[in-house]
């Protein structure tokens, strides 16, 4: 067991009689709280799905036009690139 449940034991342990005829209806009080808040919960369950498909979409989307705008830009003049048309060994070997 956790060490959280062995503490909760001990100080049930060091509380007066607990008063067990109300438990029952306690719990039960608990119990209806607790499944009112899933019923909310489940109602937004559309609306998350949404969001996230609304948030793949959009990821896509900006992905998509990122690697649009990656592709068209010109590639960049290095000197130890493999494609470095201006490189003194390239004009070199054209003769």
């Amino acid at each position: 067991m956790s060490d959280k449940l062995d503490h909760l034991f001990a100080a049930l342990r060091r509380e007066p009689d607990a008063e067990l005829p109300g438990l029952e209806g306690h719990v039960w009080t608990r119990i209806d709280a607790w499944r009112q808040g899933r019923r909310a919960s489940a109602a937004l369950v559309p609306l998350r799905a949404a969001s996230i498909v609304a948030a793949l979409g959009v990821g896509v989307l900006g992905g998509s036009l990122a690697a649009g705008a990656a592709a068209r830009t010109p590639p960049e003049i290095s000197a130890f690139s493999v494609d470095a048309h201006l490189a003194p060994s390239t004009l070199l070997g054209r003769r």
